[in-house]
């Protein structure tokens, strides 16, 4: 767990929270930290807030004209991936049942709660959240790795489709152009279009091939910091000319992983130069956060752009899918490729105004363990 666990406690009788208080002080293998909000009201302003970073909420059932059941509804709905637990009143099974449903994480009865019982739910609750994403992370990588592999196979048999045909049509463009003898310069420039366009199909199925197969690497070890820091620096001139300010973040943990240095360079590449796009000229912030998390390096890079919408979203690594005028649509698609090449995962999140979050895991390396 963190160093400290963040609680924001919702209860309008200040004596409960000088009793927790008391409570938490008691448990020495753990710090705390509570922040009060004495009504429903106040609960909503401190969790909506941007600065808002709690690690578990608690609240009491009873909260005025309102109750403990409301605001864990409006917080389940604002934030799902806050663990709460609720005080209930002695032999108040009922409303054990409908916190539960409405996704509190435990229920503790006032009155019968001591600090190995409060420490045990604080910490049962984050973990049971914890390990429930972890879940939901895990089976959405493998529905990705799978749907990877089949786009792979898909682009295989396209490219096989397509290019004996073109071939062929090329063939005959040049056996035909040899026959006129005498072609006038209308025809020249009919011949030109076609041998052209036979030439930028060829092209795209290239590119195709190449940003879903699985490439040869190169592995060295090297800090994670150092990859992000050369990637920022390709991206430099973009960054200046599109007045972006960049937020460094840097784990100063180790960070060493066992990568192929360049690809993994044009991975982050990729992704920055889209934050970049997607940011407002001269008002544009990018952060990039590295950090060790649960036994491998993690590198989110998030932009305050106008974000993604939820359509887009599932589309984002297809290839061909693009937004920008004259792309391809290729970039993110290749990104992903490389790091699944490299058994890592990636992931966003978008919120309409609120910009966008790319999320990359890659193991330690082995021979820094």
């Amino acid at each position: 767990m963190n160093d400290v666990i963040r609680i924001l406690f919702v209860d309008d009788d200040e004596d409960e929270l000088i009793l927790l208080q008391d409570l938490l002080n008691e448990i020495t293998e753990q710090h705390y930290a509570i922040d009060w909000a004495p009504s429903y009201e106040k609960a909503i302003e401190k969790i909506s807030s941007p600065l808002s970073s709690y690690d578990i909420c608690i609240i009491d059932y009873r909260l005025g004209i309102y109750t403990g059941l409301d605001l864990l509804k409006y917080i389940h709905d604002y934030n799902p991936n806050l663990p709460i637990i609720l005080f209930t009143g002695q032999g108040d099974s009922r409303v054990d049942i409908e916190a539960m449903k409405a996704g509190a994480s435990d229920y503790l009865i006032k009155g019968k709660i001591d600090s190995n019982l409060i420490e045990r739910s604080i910490r049962y609750s984050i973990n049971k959240l914890k390990t429930q994403q972890q879940l939901i992370d895990q089976e959405k990588n493998l529905r990705e790795i799978e749907k990877f592999a089949i786009t792979g196979r898909i682009a295989l048999v396209i490219a096989h489709e397509v290019r004996n045909p073109l071939t062929n049509v090329k063939l005959a463009l040049y056996q035909l152009r040899d026959e006129i003898k005498e072609a006038n310069e209308s025809i020249s420039l009919l011949f030109n279009i076609a041998e052209r366009n036979c030439d930028r199909i060829n092209h795209l199925i290239t590119n195709l091939l190449e940003s879903t197969k699985f490439s040869e690497l190169k592995f060295e070890d090297i800090s994670i910091n150092k990859i992000v820091e050369q990637a920022l620096d390709l991206a430099s001139d973009r960054i200046e000319l599109k007045g972006v300010k960049i937020i460094k973040r840097f784990s100063p943990e180790i960070c060493d992983v066992y990568i192929d240095k360049e690809k993994i360079e044009i991975a982050f590449l990729n992704i920055i130069l889209n934050a970049v796009e997607a940011v407002e000229k001269d008002k544009g912030i990018i952060t990039v956060t590295t950090r060790p998390k649960d036994g491998k390096c993690e590198v989110i890079i998030k932009d305050n752009g106008k974000g993604i919408d939820s359509e887009q979203l599932n589309m984002i690594f297809e290839p061909y899918f693009t937004n920008k005028e004259g792309g391809m649509g290729l970039g993110l698609t290749t990104t992903q490729t490389i790091i699944y090449n490299h058994k890592g995962t990636i992931n966003v999140e978008s919120r309409s105004q609120k910009g966008t979050s790319f999320i990359i895991t890659i193991e330690f390396s082995p021979h820094k363990l």
